[in-house]
């Protein structure tokens, strides 16, 4: 994108700078071209450069000559140094890094993840503006990769059409290219709103499409079984310790503070309304059974977390 922006016109020269040279291409810039629109110096690397060559950029900058200019990449500028400062006020600073896939402080909700916030302003800006929910759900079945995420918001553009109203996931439903994909949070999502069918659905997506991890790298069949089991259990858990404090008294609204949770909280006081502790109970003892059975039979883990839903999912409560 630099390059793209310097003149057709000017004369562009480009050094490395982790090789020694003598300063003297800094003088360019304060001179005048014979025949270009000015000196174009562009130093790729050039973190040794600056080092070298940054007390004599600090009298020149104030002299570069009309249409010259600088290119500096750096992996990283200390902007509390002299020269920073002064790159600052002469030019202007672009800094380039992956979006956070999750948020800084993790004990926030992941709908506040640079990512997700980056592709609600992106739909925005293409017509197809994107609630928090529905944005951290494509991210969920897409990956994290900018240029897929836009590839999507294009076909969705396309499915659903350019509107003025931001789109909730219901919305999205049949319009993402990977909306038949899952993961373990759908799966979790399922068990605990008591739906048979969305966890089955759910967990064979898995095991035929595959799914991806937080960090959107996708999981391979031998990790879907921990990945899948190690959430579930952590959702189970955390309500059923909920659902205890419930039952001792606690008001509902209270128990997300008590225990710690800030992401989805609404949802987790849902879920606590709907599943009793004994069977929150009796879900954690079944699940504790089929990663047993998996150890010690080494039957296809597909099949285990089926039988394990065939089990939970039995009409009379208490029955194993």
């Amino acid at each position: 994108m630099a390059f793209a922006a310097v003149s057709d016109t000017a004369d562009l020269r480009t050094i490395e700078g982790n090789r020694d040279t003598d300063g003297r291409e800094i003088d360019d810039l304060r001179g005048g071209t014979l025949f270009g629109s000015g000196t174009v110096l562009a130093v790729r690397r050039g973190e040794d450069w600056l080092k070298k060559q940054g007390e004599g950029l600090l009298v020149a900058l104030p002299a570069f000559a009309r249409g010259s200019a600088l290119l500096l990449e750096v992996k990283k500028l200390d902007k509390r140094t002299k020269i920073a400062k002064a790159l600052g006020k002469t030019g202007e600073l672009f800094e380039f890094r992956d979006l956070y896939t999750e948020p800084y402080d993790r004990g926030r909700s992941p709908l506040d993840a640079e990512m997700v916030g980056w592709l609600v302003t992106r739909s925005r800006a293409m017509g197809v503006p994107l609630t928090s929910e529905s944005a951290f759900l494509v991210m969920s079945s897409v990956g994290t990769k900018p240029a897929e995420l836009v590839e999507e918001l294009q076909r969705i553009s396309i499915a659903v059409g350019k509107t003025d109203r931001a789109l909730s996931p219901d919305d999205l439903a049949g319009s993402l290219t990977c909306s038949f994909a899952s993961t373990p949070f759908e799966f979790a999502e399922g068990l605990l709103d008591f739906d048979r069918a969305r966890a089955t659905r759910s967990l064979t997506s898995m095991y035929e499409r595959g799914t991806r991890g937080r960090d959107g790298a996708r999981i391979d069949q031998g990790g879907l079984f921990p990945f899948i089991t190690s959430w579930l259990h952590q959702q189970l858990a955390q309500l059923h310790d909920g659902r205890l404090l419930m039952d001792e008294g606690v008001p509902a609204r209270d128990v997300p503070n008590r225990l710690g949770v800030r992401g989805f909280a609404d949802r987790f006081v849902a879920q606590l309304q709907r599943n009793s502790s004994v069977r929150l109970a009796r879900g954690l003892r079944l699940l504790h059974m089929c990663q047993r059975e998996l150890r010690s039979t080494g039957e296809d883990p597909h099949y285990l977390l089926l039988r394990f839903l065939a089990r939970y999912f039995k009409e009379r409560e208490g029955v194993a």
